[in-house]
């Protein structure tokens, strides 16, 4: 009966450390978004991070040779698994004050030390358990069979994780309690493998019960909102709630009420002088406004001062019904008959809109992140022209400066100078601390006091007196001076514009990350070049899934909005191709070096494949199409794994432990290089040309081993 139950036990145990594994990663990723204001810079760093940590700790598990050290490792090792991720979150918010000044953004120096701090013990002990796993897993066949069922029940609890989280744990717990349900599944392997080597009694099972105690107290004690809190000292919390877009937090500090979304300050009542410059600098250019479109924004007050212009249609897109619902709540909002609320996409809104509008406004922040940069593009203003009506207008803005203009934000200014200009004949820069952008096909008038005053329209701070000082001839010269023609276009699949707002973005930290990253770079070359051919041929196929990973994720996001509506689906998908992969690899009665060019030379075809996918409308991208390439890409990945494990195999343990090793360190170049710099410095169709290169070369390299 032992024998039986620990052939059950072990692959229960290394499937909820995968479900473990995907939903610690995104509730932890989603934490350090919300509490260092992160784009997709801190996301591909952390995903970067995590495969390090854990690769080192799957290449340290190798070393734990006797049977009686893996076994103590492998159920301690649960036990902190089940509750370090729920350490991390809370600290995570109180060392967000403690380790920095109050108000003061995190630097990406900073937060590599403060994430490798927090996430190391984690993601060693996880990378462990993995080689662990291969050596005391039974196995009918021989012990060389035993990385593949490890590398598949693995892969089988990242499934269930990625669709646990994304369509149940999201909707129904916030960020905090979400992973108590991990905690408890680690629990529950524990207390099989406990019952395998002290007997069914459960009081020989002295960590489950241990751990379960400790469950119920945090369950039992309001953790979330007094961890919050921590974030928010000197104001008072009266509302927060998670959504699939995000965390909604809504504080009051005597009579001024705050909303903060991920983090991100969006306003504060009133909002006043914001919604001003946003309106009364664009409207008053046109004699007849009667329909008017917002995109986000519409709860901090704007509405109130469009309605001046007496718009019969004001129609109204916001994302997230959360913050509808946050402001309905605590600001008494009402919408006059005149507005349109519309709760989905702006730019999937746009792109289906029948109604011609006089003027668009977009109450976005930057394009610091992919999901904004799509409302920055000349796809998304081309589609915009084609809404609005003969002489319409558009306006928005983007942080500026009054009276010093650095050369990557005269570069930032100018990418997206020249996309307007391919698009409208007029564009007008009104600069100050935001520039506010105004483009139409007719003329348009820096003269605001005079339009104002000749529509009648009442202000508070946009005025005449402030205007004199705002707009100047030497301010408006001063923009135009800065503008430089021979900046790219700002483009879906080649963000110009994020990119150029990442660079300032790290320009704001005065951090030299040359010497860090030609040393990592350095001993990345050395170590490829010191594994041998098959270690190498799995590195770059890590490198390879997990930057494909990243890519599919990020385009999905360009294509339809927010990759929360189906980061589940993707990454259910990929892992769903990894386990097919693998499976079917272990049913191969025999393989060689042949049969790892034939996976590459799939790859390469993928790769191709992909990229023709991108030329094609974002109407046939759909998720279905999305979540077939990550399914794709996941059985190519899949496959080669066992493959690799076959013919560089010793010992369950060692073989693993280097395989693995390769595998992740792959996959966290990948992730980072992608995403911090191939991304937004050449686009998407470069950095796949990219892979197909270094899969030639990997293909030329085993076809030298097999004639040597």
């Amino acid at each position: 009966m032992a024998k039986g139950l620990n052939v059950f036990a072990v692959p229960y145990a290394i499937t909820v450390l995968g479900i473990s594994h995907v939903i610690t990663q995104i509730t932890v990723i989603r934490e350090f978004i919300n509490v260092a204001s992160g784009n997709e810079a801190v996301v591909g760093l952390l995903f970067s991070l995590w495969l390090l940590m854990t690769g080192i700790g799957a290449w340290l598990g190798r070393f734990a040779s006797s049977y009686r050290m893996q076994h103590l490792f492998f159920r301690l090792s649960l036990f902190f698994v089940a509750f370090l991720p729920i350490i991390h979150i809370i600290l995570i918010r109180f060392l967000r004050d403690f380790l920095f000044t109050r108000g003061e953004l995190p630097g990406l120096g900073s937060l590599i030390m403060w994430a490798a701090a927090l996430l190391t013990p984690y993601c060693l002990i996880t990378g462990g358990l993995l080689t662990i796993a291969c050596s005391i897993l039974p196995s009918a066949g021989p012990e060389r069979l035993s990385i593949g069922k490890v590398y598949f029940f693995d892969n089988i609890g990242d499934i269930l994780g990625g669709i646990i989280f994304t369509f149940i744990l999201i909707r129904f717990f916030n960020n905090l309690t979400i992973l108590y349900v991990p905690a408890f599944l680690c629990l529950s392997g524990l207390f099989l493998i406990e019952r395998r080597n002290t007997g069914r009694k459960w009081c020989r099972a002295p960590w489950t019960i241990a751990g379960t105690i400790c469950l119920i107290f945090m369950v039992l004690v309001p953790l979330e909102k007094t961890s919050l809190q921590w974030l928010y000292q000197g104001q008072t919390i009266v509302d927060h709630r998670e959504s699939p877009y995000g965390r909604i937090v809504v504080t009051k500090h005597y009579d001024q009420i705050s909303f903060f979304e991920n983090g991100e300050h969006i306003f504060s009542t009133p909002n006043i002088f914001a919604n001003e410059e946003l309106v009364h600098y664009a409207l008053p250019q046109r004699e007849i406004i009667e329909s008017v479109l917002l995109v986000s924004g519409g709860v901090s007050g704007i509405i109130g001062e469009i309605e001046k212009y007496g718009v019969h249609r004001i129609d109204y897109v916001e994302l997230d019904p959360s913050i509808i619902t946050a402001a309905t709540d605590h600001l008494k909002i009402r919408f006059p008959p005149s507005v349109h609320v519309h709760e989905q996409d702006g730019r999937t809104f746009i792109e289906k809109a029948t109604h011609r509008y006089d003027a668009l406004i977009l109450d976005l922040p930057d394009p610091s992140s992919l999901q904004l940069n799509r409302f920055y593009t000349l796809e998304f203003f081309t589609k915009v022209k084609s809404i609005l009506s003969d002489g319409g207008i558009v306006s928005f803005a983007v942080s500026g400066a009054e009276n010093f203009i650095s050369d990557d934000q005269a570069r930032f200014l100018s990418t997206l100078y020249n996309t307007l200009k391919r698009v409208f004949a007029h564009v007008l820069i009104i600069p100050g601390d935001r520039n506010i952008f105004i483009v139409s096909d007719t003329p348009l008038s820096a003269d605001i006091a005079s339009l104002l005053t000749h529509r009648g329209i009442a202000t508070v701070y946009v005025n005449r007196n402030f205007l004199e000082g705002r707009l100047t001839d030497e301010r408006l010269s001063f923009v135009n001076r800065h503008l430089q023609a021979d900046v790219p276009a700002n483009h879906d699949f080649r963000p110009t514009a994020f990119y150029y707002s990442m660079r300032l973005w790290l320009s704001m930290f005065r951090e030299h990350f040359r010497l860090p990253l030609g040393a990592a770079a350095l001993f990345f070359i050395v170590y490829a070049a010191s594994i041998g051919t098959i270690n190498r041929t799995v590195l770059s196929t890590g490198f390879t899934a997990s930057s494909m990973e990243v890519i599919i994720l990020l385009c999905y996001q360009i294509v339809h909005g927010s990759v929360y509506t189906g980061i589940g689906l993707i990454i259910a998908a990929f892992m769903l191709g990894l386990a097919a992969g693998s499976f079917l690899s272990n049913q191969l009665i025999s393989v060689s070096r042949r049969t790892l060019i034939i996976i590459e030379l799939g790859i390469i075809f993928y790769l191709v494949t992909y990229m023709a996918m991108l030329g094609a409308a974002s109407s046939m991208l759909s998720i279905t199409v999305f979540s077939i390439m990550a399914l794709l890409i996941g059985i190519l990945t899949g496959a080669e794994f066992p493959v690799a494990g076959r013919l560089e195999f010793s010992s369950p343990g060692k073989t693993a432990g280097s395989l693995y090793a390769a595998d992740l360190l792959g996959g966290s170049v990948g992730a980072f290089t992608v995403s911090l710099y191939l991304i937004p410095a050449v686009g998407m169709y470069i950095t796949c040309l990219l892979m197909i290169a270094l899969k030639l070369l990997i293909i030329a390299g085993l076809l030298v081993r097999i004639r040597s």
